[in-house]
């Protein structure tokens, strides 16, 4: 397994891999290919924009896709969506892929990796494992308006 970075021209591999991972349980995810794509490119064609893929050869099975945001404490990595193809969780990819991360990471003076998940979902646990902390003191508000 190989970790590379990713970019707009992986924009197809990475939606495949979306919508392979999150569109069964527990996320259901239904994606439009224009809603996708339009996401997608929002995620990784941003000026702080870096995100990473985990290859097994020329496959793209694992994605951290994320942003650089500078902050009084360093200089942080927000992993907005990160996923394993299915066939390969639970089988120490998730954690490798992790660990590989954030080893680069701290090469480029990141200081801290942020992300959110829900509690009722099994990479919550997986987060908890790998050394994530659950931080009390945030909350995390959503309005509907339409």
């Amino acid at each position: 397994m190989e970790i590379r970075e990713l970019g707009l021209e992986q924009t197809e591999e990475i939606k495949r891999l979306m919508v392979e991972i999150f569109s069964k349980d527990p996320w259901n995810d239904m994606w439009t290919d224009t809603q996708l794509h339009a996401y997608v490119l929002e995620l990784i064609g941003n000026r702080n924009s870096l995100s990473f893929g985990l290859y097994q050869g020329p496959a793209l099975i694992g994605m951290a896709l994320g942003r650089i945001r500078s902050w009084y404490e360093g200089t942080e990595y927000w992993i907005d969506e990160f996923g394993i193809a299915s066939e390969m969780q639970c089988r120490g990819a998730g954690t490798k892929f992790l660990t590989e991360l954030e080893y680069l990471l701290k090469g480029r003076g990141v200081k801290h990796i942020v992300l959110l998940t829900e509690r009722s979902v099994p990479a919550y646990r997986f987060y908890l494992k790998n050394g994530f902390s659950e931080q009390q003191e945030t909350v995390f508000f959503v309005k509907a308006i339409g």
